[in-house]
């Protein structure tokens, strides 16, 4: 049996109030001030849409063919040195990615066809000339070690000879080892960076994604 906290008079069932004073009963719903508070939780907000890997290997390869034919093939054509083309090569790739990045609302030519651009990691604003730099200066000295062991490699060689071009091949492999692993990191990379994205800290947006962001 309750009684009334207040007047002590005897509580009657399902009775909200107290007949006597008017106070509330043990039984009465309580109000919603004294109701414990649970914070909502935060809003998911999505991230930035990054450019799929297979869209910026199209990309790259458009840019590749458009240097080679441009640079790559007027040097072989003119039997320049082997080093020295590859010399050349390096510093074409980074003018042509510098350049175009601060010059071209951060695409190159094949970013352009492939509807991908490259931003500031930060902001997803334009890429400073800064960036631009150490992406294209990561990106090129990359190329310029893969490319910097040359050999002559023997045609139906003898069997020592064939353990030289193995020995070649081995040492040309290791030197391009961190170009391919820079190409490939994109794969398993939750922001799609290539490493030199993360060297200058750059991401590359789809189309849809930067076009909103205008």
């Amino acid at each position: 049996m309750a009684y009334c906290s207040n007047c002590g008079v005897e509580e009657v069932a399902d009775q909200q109030f107290c007949a006597n004073c008017g106070t509330a009963t043990s039984t009465s719903t309580p109000s919603a001030e004294n109701l414990p508070y649970f914070p909502m939780d935060p809003p998911v907000v999505a991230g930035p849409a990054y450019a799929g890997y297979w869209w910026r290997v199209l990309a790259y390869i458009a840019d590749a063919v458009i240097l080679a034919l441009v640079v790559n093939l007027p040097l072989r054509l003119s039997h320049t040195n082997l080093t020295l083309t590859s010399i050349v090569n390096a510093a074409a790739i980074f003018t042509y990615s510098t350049l175009l990045l601060t010059r071209m609302n951060g695409q190159t030519v094949g970013m352009m066809m492939s509807r991908i651009r490259c931003v500031d990691e930060r902001s997803t604003g334009p890429v400073t000339l800064r960036q631009a730099i150490r992406r294209g200066g990561f990106f090129s000295a990359l190329n310029l070690i893969g490319n910097s062991y040359h050999y002559q490699r023997y045609v139906q060689p003898t069997h020592a000879q064939s353990l030289a071009n193995a020995h070649h091949s081995l040492i040309v492999l290791a030197l391009l080892a961190p170009a391919i692993i820079d190409v490939l990191w994109p794969l398993w990379d939750k922001k799609n960076q290539t490493l030199h994205d993360k060297f200058a800290h750059t991401v590359v947006l789809r189309r849809a994604e930067f076009e909103l962001s205008r």
